[in-house]
């Protein structure tokens, strides 16, 4: 009996996590607006894996030879390089083509303009994405919980989840998102995979169709039971 209970709170830890995208709510994020500048930020994050501050704070600068520049963030040590994805090729040129490096990517998102504010750059960004993300329904809400299980951090959650699926070794995933790697050997010594290997690594990580087909869900080892709303 006391097995049982023990599954049970475990079962309920995991349903009360943070949550990955799933594919069917990427795709109502991607095609619910006409707003590019809404849509450009979520795709790049969707194929990159970045914290949002991340994203909005790139420069032109830092998309470059193939790579984008990420600035350090949590207990990263500093900058890091992700290779772009071919879906973001498009995105990248014509934000990028005749302007200065030193010029924000994304300029259509400002930072706090208070002197002296301590907020994240991407602090407009996340309400307005908050506000569109809930008007779609795309949200998974609990009385105990401060803020949904699903937010903007749910797109690296996704990319994430589709690294380890398409096979992406997990020391290597960690390299692309800047987690630490496992143990002293690749945590301390290495000095990290080859740019050729993590661009290889995210040209299989592949957004569901966007266009209208239908979207089969991949079945989870460990499932999550989300409660009806």
């Amino acid at each position: 009996m006391a097995q049982k209970k023990g599954l049970d709170r475990e079962h309920e830890f995991v349903e009360d996590k943070e949550r990955a995208f799933s594919d069917n709510e990427v795709v109502v994020l991607l095609t619910g607006t006409t707003d590019v500048k809404m849509r450009d930020v979520m795709l790049l994050a969707a194929l990159t894996g970045a914290r949002v501050d991340a994203v909005i704070d790139l420069k032109v600068g830092d998309c470059s030879h193939g790579c984008f520049r990420f600035k350090g963030q949590k207990r990263e040590l500093g900058r890091r390089y992700v290779p772009i994805h071919p879906a973001l090729n498009e995105m990248v040129t014509r934000r990028t083509n005749g302007r200065d490096p030193k010029e924000e990517l994304f300029p259509e998102w400002p930072g706090p303009v208070a002197a002296g504010s301590v907020r994240e750059r991407s602090s407009y960004f996340s309400k307005r994405f908050t506000a569109y993300r809930r008007s779609l329904g795309v949200k998974d809400e609990r009385d105990d919980k401060r803020r949904s299980l699903l937010n903007f951090h749910s797109f690296r959650r996704w990319f994430i989840t589709k690294g380890e699926r398409a096979g992406i070794s997990g020391d290597l995933l960690a390299a692309i998102v800047g987690h630490k790697r496992s143990g002293l050997t690749l945590g301390h010594y290495s000095e990290g995979p080859e740019i050729r290997q993590a661009r290889r690594a995210i040209c299989k990580i592949q957004l569901p169709p966007l266009d209208g087909r239908k979207v089969v869900e991949a079945q989870a080892l460990v499932p999550r039971t989300k409660p009806a709303s």
